[in-house]
């Protein structure tokens, strides 16, 4: 049961960290039962930041519990696109209560127009599975 809240912002940027990418369109999106409906669509500032947004989370006691019953956090998928950029994804990011999270995400390049998909292999970043 997700009653309980964590909180998310993307940072979107390019040349290792250099440049901001501005007007990137940022997709969250809930990857489990429980939160299937949670869906966020934001825009990234000047600083290739979106606004932090609240996303459902386990109740704390999870976290404290050296065996707890269920994850003591939830998971989202997230897609982050810009015009001249390469689309990226972001599958199993994890969300813990009443931790304020930033996702990092290095946008690279190309010479086109659009959106598009990365076209020499997988960019996409998927988050393994934490051992609880």
């Amino acid at each position: 049961m997700l009653n309980s809240e964590g909180k998310l912002r993307i940072r979107a940027y390019t040349a290792s960290g250099a440049l901001p990418v501005e007007n990137a369109l940022v997709k969250i999106r809930g990857a489990e039962e429980d939160n299937r409906l949670v869906a966020y669509t934001l825009v990234t500032d000047s600083d290739g930041l979106t606004p932090e947004v609240n996303l459902p989370a386990p109740s704390l006691e999870y976290s404290l519990s050296p065996d707890p019953a269920e994850a003591p956090y939830s998971i989202y998928d997230v897609e982050i696109s810009a015009p001249g950029f390469y689309t990226k994804r972001i599958s199993g990011l994890t969300i813990f209560p009443g931790v304020n999270s930033i996702q990092l995400v290095n946008m690279i390049p190309y010479s086109g127009e659009g959106y598009q998909d990365y076209p020499r292999g997988n960019i996409n970043t998927i988050i393994p599975d934490n051992n609880i």
